[in-house]
């Protein structure tokens, strides 16, 4: 606010102010104390004295020339047209009149349009402060003729002194863990943290009496766990390999009545100040009780950021699984044990993790070798692939089995879905159904998804090599392999024409994929009638 106290004490102030921010961040009680900065008998200035009978006036609330209007209720261009009347009238007893427009971002559109009129052109006693928590709702045409503030959301540790101060002030037994429980509820908004001690506060005193300080657990009792302690508790079982730690701590939370989503998010907070921890430790001041950073910051000491960085993503997913199952505790479980048995999760990420961790291990002092290649040393344990090499990974020289395929089958869908996101409808019900030398056959369910991926061989071809490191032909065939109705279409890579696919006796996986594919193409009345 310095450039604001600057004005104020030079006497050049503007004819409107925008101040915007989250909910409970101080707007519309730093409008009220500009108000006062500005009608002060003293002012206009930085430090009113708030005894003078103009200073008082505004403080009751009875101040005829500091009005506060809710554009919540008084939307409208009826409301807006009785404010242009009032503001033709000059100040009745002080300096300035000032008009303080609460939710501006509510006012209508007709309402705005009504608005920017008087906003353009003001009589000169006039000063309009807007209030608002969504300053892209409003108008342009509004926006450019107002100085705009932004308030940030109020930092943990100011909040819990704040109501430190208040509760020591107000004869309120409460202890420090208390405090950062309501910080944490109230989510940057000093007054939601202000409203919940005062309730808090009638809780203790109903169920206590007199006797003993208001805890965390007192916080808890009166509005509902958040899930934080067993998001806590989950995190370091998960960082220090304990499995059955790390589900105990999700059924002691769903026992406690804890929301599954809610901890899931709350876990992914946990991950996050991991995270923020790691690459700045000052920036967790603003997020977390000194005592919670403090110990923030050791837990991500011992931490390597690609676990951290790995388990932001795996329990993101869950999050966005469980959304849609129905069932996010099972979300979170498995994505707690695929965090924690890391070392056999097949999966390429879960490689990359390895890889990463176990080039952080590798000696910082080993010496470089710039002028000739690096030979290959005989090593005790077998080399560590790239982060893009396959689990099971291919004899050099020699092309990729078709097991080795199928394996990998969800990495080159994916891989071929960066390339071109159409790919994503066929491919997702496709199967790998035959391998004939260099031509991989790939099964679609029908014509339609046939006409989808038609010409688009090439990009499979190049998500082939990309995971499995060599450059095989790729044909689509509809219909079951081999038998009845299939059909297998010309292939429109650029480097090969058509070929037929295999004529090999197809394995009993095949026919389990084509009987599977069959299925799917049959009328519904067909499959009821079976």
């Amino acid at each position: 606010m310095r450039t604001l106290r600057t004005a104020l004490a030079s006497g050049k102030l503007a004819h409107a102010y925008l101040f915007s921010g989250p909910r409970g961040s101080g707007k519309t009680s730093a409008a009220k104390i500009l108000a006062r900065c500005i009608d002060c008998v003293n002012g206009p200035t930085p430090d009113p004295d708030n005894t003078c009978e103009n200073c008082q006036a505004i403080l009751a609330g009875s101040a005829l020339d500091v009005l506060e209007i809710d554009a919540a209720s008084n939307r409208g261009i009826d409301e807006i047209r009785a404010l242009r009347e009032s503001v033709k009238f000059a100040p009745a007893s002080m300096r300035s009149k000032v008009f303080i427009i609460d939710e501006a971002h509510m006012l209508t559109r007709e309402g705005a349009n009504a608005f920017l009129k008087t906003l353009e052109e003001p009589p000169a006693h006039v000063v309009f402060i807007l209030a608002t928590t969504a300053p892209e709702a409003l108008p342009p045409t509004i926006l450019s003729r107002c100085q705009r503030y932004a308030f940030r959301r109020i930092p943990v540790a100011t909040m819990i002194e704040r109501m430190r101060e208040i509760a020591r002030a107000e004869e309120i037994e409460i202890d420090d863990a208390a405090l950062g429980a309501i910080a944490y509820r109230a989510d940057g908004g000093l007054r939601d943290a202000l409203t919940m001690l005062e309730q808090v506060a009638a809780y203790g005193s109903a169920g206590t009496g007199s006797e003993g300080a208001i805890t965390a657990t007192t916080v808890d009792a009166a509005f509902g766990t958040t899930g934080r302690v067993y998001a806590r508790s989950l995190v370091e079982a998960i960082l220090a390999g304990d499995a059955s730690g790390a589900l105990r701590s999700v059924d002691e939370a769903s026992d406690a009545g804890a929301e599954m989503l809610g901890l899931i998010r709350t876990a992914i907070g946990e991950y996050r100040n991991l995270l923020v921890a790691r690459i700045d430790p000052e920036l967790l001041d603003r997020d977390l009780a000194s005592d919670d950073a403090e110990r923030t910051r050791a837990l991500a000491a011992g931490t390597p950021q690609v676990r951290v960085v790995r388990g932001l993503r795996l329990l993101g997913d869950a999050l966005a699984a469980g959304r849609i199952s129905g069932n996010p505790r099972l979300e979170i479980e498995t994505a707690v044990l695929r965090l924690i048995v890391q070392g056999e999760d097949p999966s390429l990420e879960a490689l990359a993790t390895r890889v990463a961790l176990l080039e952080g291990l590798a000696p910082a002092s080993a010496p470089a070798r710039t002028a000739e290649p690096k030979k290959a040393a005989a090593p005790k344990e077998p080399p560590v692939a790239e982060p893009v090499a396959p689990p099971e990974p291919v004899a050099s020289g020699g092309p990729p089995s078709l097991q080795q395929i199928r394996s990998l089958w969800d990495h080159i869908r994916n891989r071929a879905y960066e390339k071109h996101m159409p790919l994503r409808t066929p491919l997702s019900r496709a199967t790998v159904d035959a391998l004939d030398g260099d031509l991989l056959t790939i099964g679609l369910v029908d014509e339609v998804q046939a006409g989808f991926a038609t010409g688009k061989q090439s990009v499979v071809e190049d998500a082939l090599a990309d995971v499995v490191g060599t450059r095989l032909r790729v044909v689509f065939r509809t219909g079951a392999p081999g038998g009845r109705g299939a059909r297998t279409p010309a292939t429109s890579s650029s480097a090969h024409r058509a070929a037929p696919a295999s004529a090999s006796e197809p394995d009993g996986e095949s026919d389990l994929l084509a009987y599977a594919r069959e299925k799917l193409m049959r009328a519904p009345d067909e499959t009821e009638a079976e």
